[in-house]
């Protein structure tokens, strides 16, 4: 059996610094390489364009797969909403559930 990581006397859930960094923040390497990786990104637009073209004219599907791979770091990820609607005029939206 594997041995239990951290302090045995904590609970689930516990943490030794419980005003850590809170939920969906994200830590300072994260937001340093994401910045880089823009910067990057911004500085090859004529490139990127460029390449874009020259795989389209060879290889059509591969750079459709190129622009959906490259979207998610450009168009925000959307999230679903579940909602119960009452009556016409009463809309019931639950809270976001917490992970």
């Amino acid at each position: 059996m594997a041995e239990k990581r951290g302090n045995p006397a904590w609970q689930k859930g516990e943490s030794a610094n419980p005003n850590g960094r809170p939920k969906g923040k994200t830590n300072a390497t994260t937001e340093a390489v994401k910045s880089y990786y823009l910067d990057l990104l911004n500085g090859n637009l004529d490139n990127i364009q460029l390449w874009l073209n020259q795989t389209a004219s060879v290889d059509p599907k591969g750079a459709l797969d190129f622009l959906i791979k490259l979207s998610p770091f450009v168009i925000p990820k959307q999230t679903s909403t579940e909602m119960t609607i009452d009556s016409p005029l009463n809309i019931i939206i639950p809270p976001k559930k917490e992970e």
